[in-house]
């Protein structure tokens, strides 16, 4: 080995301190520097565990928060539905009402007016009688005698009191 210019002392102690210096890096640095990338390893592990956990839970907050819309639109669709109805009803019955009203109210009105109408009508005879009465007095008057004229008038009542 002298021949290609190795001097075995030299290798040996080359080996040596290699060896040394591996044995120091090894349990100095390359041990750490292994636990430090595997405890590197295991925090990016559970991140992502905890990444796909979180995930998984906003995917279920959100079917919860969706099935929770969806009920309140139906209850919102309900009760609209309902006041709808509810409107309806009310409608109705004001409808009903003022049908009512205004029937009683046309009643009211016609009794009013047959009664109007009776009282003019009453009114009406008695001064058409009184004026029939004048005329005929005054026409009469010269003709017949005063008996006569009362009968005839008397005569006259009866038949319109039957005509009645």
């Amino acid at each position: 080995m002298e021949k290609l210019g190795i001097e075995p002392s030299l290798l040996l102690a080359q080996i040596v301190n290699f060896t040394i210096i591996m044995v120091v890096l090894t349990k100095l640095l390359y041990k750490p520097i292994l636990g430090m990338l595997e405890k590197r390893k295991k925090q990016i592990e559970e991140s992502l565990a905890r990444s796909e956990s979180l995930r998984l839970e906003e995917e279920k907050m959100q079917a919860r928060r969706e099935k929770l819309l969806s009920e309140a639109r139906k209850e919102a669709r309900i009760i609209i539905d309902e006041a709808k109805r509810q409107g309806r009803q009310a409608e109705q019955e004001i409808i009903l009402v003022a049908h009512r009203e205004a029937g009683e109210i046309n009643e009211k009105t016609k009794r009013e007016v047959a009664a109007l109408h009776e009282a003019l009508s009453g009114d009406i005879q008695r001064e058409s009688v009184e004026l029939a009465g004048l005329m005929a007095k005054q026409l009469v008057g010269s003709v017949l005698t005063s008996s006569d004229q009362h009968k005839l008038i008397d005569k006259y009542l009866e038949e319109i009191q039957k005509k009645r």
